[in-house]
């Protein structure tokens, strides 16, 4: 689990810091990591996704 976490935030990371040092609009680069968060939350599992959530009982 931790791994794809890592995974997830590295890519998001990875992307937003070229983005930015590249010269683009900060709305430009978050709308379009908005974008890839959603793309990564579509390839993680339920487990992942799930992880941490409190049930109420």
């Amino acid at each position: 689990m931790a791994g794809q976490l890592s995974w997830a935030h590295g890519t998001l990371m990875g992307c937003t810091g070229c983005e930015t040092v590249a010269g683009r609009k900060p709305a430009e680069v978050s709308r379009e990591a908005l974008d890839l968060l959603d793309g990564v939350g579509g390839l993680l599992g339920d487990k992942v996704l799930n992880y941490g959530r409190r049930s109420h009982r």
